[in-house]
């Protein structure tokens, strides 16, 4: 590979003694600071192939028989000052910044995650190595952006939480020059952790990693678009663009390789805070796919994107999100702190071809209202909330794909004949349930229909942005139960209807409420 062309260095300020390229061709300092740049939406609702709310991702082979497979797919691990501060401080370390998902983490048979910045021990941003101060934030050899880097830790809380593999190319990858590169991947294979998309100085090392799993053999390959302007002189980090016909040839290479089932392709890549993907990465997206790849999981964003199912030339179907988001970041805006975990089903058919057979997402959080842990990754369908974080994301996602984080992970969930659609919702107040984890801290009164997510009331109920007003009823079960608000039929679960109901104990306050039918 050859070194990224520049014409000539601009050195910014000492603090950060950060290199930005000028050149043509060259990448300049992307802002993913705590308040990046302005957020773009997603439009939505248009033609464009893209899954969503009216285009569920189905695939074709979802209930063939067969040897299977679950992936799960997080984006960027982010952190921010006040996450690596929390993180070296608390007990259990950085796994308290996404302790409620660990189990989910877990629950997959090889789970992937974006490791956005060096784990590079005793070296400082001009990449010069010095005495390192030990699991501690001490702003010179730890720190956070512009040029990130974390303690080694990181690495063994990730793989304690059940991350299997890593991407190290991405735009930070050169935060600490290319001795960080070189001390990143010392930690993670002493840490035992499978990485790709870097490699040593003078290596001539593989740019992919290979996972086991379940009798599955996996080739992760990782790119990024740039290094925001740092030189990579020894070429130790795949470009996506410099590199683009020998990520394909390396695609195909490994695609056709008997031992290989298949390819998943991590590329770092896209605009900050846009909900859509530019031309250029799905363009991308489907060469890399055409090439021999099955899955493409992209990062850089910092929001999600769409998902889509794209059909190659050879007729397989395959899958790409353009963007997982943040996993925990300290961002502030509302976009860059939704996010999903992906589920990601694979099966072994019987002439031996692996094919994707479904996709699922369960929506997260990452919130900053705990007072003992201020920053914390939330499952939102768990914890109740926050409703507008969930519309954002379902709004892009749709229903139809949803995950609920207390089942057990199914990415093609609909061939089960007891399978029901997810419903709005669920989660919160009104949902369907079968025990209390299933209602979001409220409770499931088992004796209405499906279950009921209910709380106990005297005359109010808690509203949630981004989920319907609630109102204080008589079911007629003891006592005010927490009901939601309505104004037709088709705006309640199955077995409800929406009624005309009176307040607890206000016989005179009527509204419109979802109800047991009749």
């Amino acid at each position: 590979m050859r070194p990224a062309p520049f014409s000539f260095m601009c050195v910014l300020t000492l603090a950060t003694t950060f290199f930005a390229a000028c050149g043509p061709g060259s990448d300049a300092l992307s802002n993913d600071g705590e308040e990046g740049d302005e957020y773009e939406p997603y439009p939505g609702g248009k033609a464009d192939g893209f899954g969503g709310p009216d285009n569920p991702i189905i695939f074709s082979g979802a209930c063939d028989g067969g040897q299977r497979l679950v992936i799960v797919a997080v984006g960027d691990v982010l952190l921010h000052t006040g996450l690596q501060k929390q993180a070296l401080t608390d007990p259990v370390g950085f796994g308290s910044l996404w302790s409620e998902a660990r189990d989910l983490l877990s629950k997959a048979d090889i789970t992937y995650a974006n490791l956005e910045g060096p784990t590079a021990r005793g070296v400082i941003v001009n990449g010069q190595a010095v005495n390192d101060p030990g699991p501690v934030f001490d702003g010179r050899v730890y720190t956070s952006y512009p040029q990130f880097n974390y303690h080694p830790s990181l690495i063994d809380d990730l793989k304690a939480s059940g991350v299997d593999v890593v991407s190290t190319a991405n735009n930070h990858a050169l935060d600490r020059k290319a001795l960080g590169v070189d001390r990143t991947i010392d930690e993670l294979e002493r840490a035992g952790m499978p990485f790709t998309g870097t490699r040593r100085r003078s290596a001539s090392s593989p740019w992919y990693a290979i996972t086991k799993a379940r009798g599955f053999t996996l080739a992760w390959l990782a790119c990024t678009y740039g290094t925001n302007g740092i030189p990579d002189p020894y070429g130790q980090v795949l470009n996506c663009y410099g590199d683009q016909h020998e990520i394909e040839a390396l695609v195909t290479d490994l695609s056709s390789k008997p031992e290989i089932d298949a390819v998943i392709v991590t590329p770092h890549w896209g605009l900050e805070y846009h909900a859509t993907p530019r031309q250029k990465e799905i363009n991308l997206a489907h060469r890399l796919l055409d090439a021999g790849a099955t899955a493409i999981l992209g990062s850089h964003p910092h929001v999600l994107q769409p998902w889509q199912k794209y059909v190659t030339r050879d007729g397989r179907e395959t899958f790409v999100i353009y963007s997982l988001g943040n996993f925990v970041s300290g961002q502030t805006h509302l976009a860059r702190r939704s996010t999903l975990l992906l589920h990601l089903g694979l099966t072994r058919r019987a002439d031996g071809r692996v094919a994707v057979n479904g996709a699922r997402y369960v929506p997260l959080y990452m919130s900053r209202d705990y007072d003992s842990r201020p920053w914390e990754l939330a499952v939102i369908d768990r914890a109740g909330g926050p409703g507008g974080s969930r519309a954002l994301t379902v709004g892009m996602f749709g229903l139809w794909n949803l995950q609920r984080p207390w089942e057990a992970p199914a990415p093609n969930a609909q061939c089960d004949s007891s399978w029901q659609e997810p419903h709005p919702h669920d989660g919160w107040i009104g949902g369907a349930c079968s025990s209390d984890l299933a209602c979001g801290g409220t409770r499931c009164e088992t004796r209405l229909p499906g279950g009921f997510c209910t709380s106990s009331c005297e005359r109010y109920c808690p509203d949630q942005a981004g989920r319907p007003t609630t109102f204080c009823a008589d079911l007629g079960l003891g006592g005010g139960m927490c009901v939601l608000r309505c104004s037709k039929d088709a705006d309640c679960r199955q077995g409800y209807r929406c009624l005309q109901t009176a307040r607890l104990g206000e016989p005179q306050v009527v509204v419109n409420t979802c109800r047991p039918a009749p």
